[in-house]
């Protein structure tokens, strides 16, 4: 049977490199950051992008918690697919941090450096978590950043600066604040995914990335790999398994009943149109997956920026050309949901 529209691969070009930067752990923070990496590895199946490497925050001082390098080796396994991991670092940003004064810090980035330096391409960087490692990295390398980094996709904070800066930090910028606002700062373009308009309210806005759907909307057409992936985040008889468990894991029979009750959570998501775009792929009203350049409606896009004032977890903006900055934006808040739901169930659905 032949492959709906949908399913088809988008012509796009070029094969952008890219790095995730992710707050991925076990036991999760969120799993919307599993979400996210199936996300990216089934753009890197399809060809649409080179996933370079899956870079993992350092785990919070006093959280029992680890880099989930055993989610990155199932997604390796179910794709054959070899995309390493890089652990990042513990300690906040520094300004005054320079490439000769912080040896061990330049160390633990030279995997990063090195996929920048040995790309042909300028590679692009997709930042889901703390804002710290890459913030550092660039500050320990500027020149490199300014030759080799395409574009860094920015998820997180609020687009609103009345309403964030009165109720507090999201969640990303609380990480590492100075780390956030070094973003805006960085010699590449910045395109900015602001969560929330208004960080106490989980819901769909102009100026913001948020929507959320029913897990079994998609768990239920997704391939068993897939979905016993997702059901190891989820797996609370051991939310710490052994290394050896993550393969058996995905050759044993499916847990019938977690993949139920699984299927009736609803999953708040963020950094979906990231990906997509940074594909060279836009989403329609109807959720199909198109080319960038198709000349299409799309559900959302990019619009120019001047960043006037970034301090204390708020960034100040206006519309209007600026120094390489954008900020996502829903065109039609209505369909928006709907449609990114069923993109991403047709990236999903072409994993094996």
């Amino acid at each position: 049977m032949g492959k709906s529209q949908a399913e088809e691969k988008p012509t796009t070009g070029k094969c952008p490199p890219l790095v995730m930067a992710t707050d991925l752990f076990r036991p999760h923070d969120d799993p919307d950051d599993h979400w996210d990496l199936a996300t990216g590895y089934a753009l890197a199946f399809r060809g649409l992008v080179d996933l370079k490497a899956v870079l993992i925050d350092f785990p919070r001082p006093n959280a029992a918690k680890d880099p989930d390098v055993l989610a990155v080796s199932q997604m390796n396994y179910i794709t054959g697919l070899k995309v390493p991991v890089i652990v990042g670092s513990p300690h906040p940003y520094a300004k005054d941090m320079t490439l000769h004064g912080d040896e061990a810090t330049l160390r633990r980035f030279g995997s990063l450096f090195r996929i920048l330096e040995q790309s042909p391409e300028p590679v692009i960087i997709s930042v889901a978590g703390s804002c710290r490692d890459i913030a550092t990295a660039s500050k320990l390398r500027p020149d490199l950043f300014a030759r080799k980094c395409a574009a860094i996709y920015l998820n997180a904070g609020a687009s609103r600066p009345s309403v964030s800066q009165k109720d507090g930090m999201e969640w990303n910028v609380r990480l590492d604040p100075a780390a956030y606002h070094a973003m805006f700062e960085l010699p590449c373009p910045i395109y900015w995914m602001p969560c929330f308009e208004d960080v106490r309210k989980f819901q769909v806005a102009e100026y913001a990335t948020y929507f959320q759907f029913q897990q079994g909307e998609i768990l239920s057409q997704v391939s068993p790999s897939v979905r016993k992936f997702f059901a190891y985040v989820f797996e609370k008889d051991h939310p710490q398994p052994p290394a050896a468990d993550w393969l058996r894991y995905l050759l044993a029979e499916e847990n019938e009943p977690l993949l139920s009750a699984m299927a009736q959570e609803r999953r708040n998501m963020w950094c979906t149109g990231g990906f997509i775009h940074a594909a060279g792929l836009m989403v329609t009203p109807e959720g199909e997956l198109v080319p960038a350049n198709s000349g299409r409606s799309a559900v959302f896009e990019f619009v120019p920026i001047t960043v006037t004032k970034s301090e204390g977890g708020v960034v100040e903006w206006q519309p209007g050309e600026g120094e390489q900055r954008f900020i996502f934006r829903v065109t039609d808040q209505q369909r928006y949901t709907p449609a990114m739901t069923r993109a991403l169930l047709t990236l999903l659905r072409a994993l094996p």
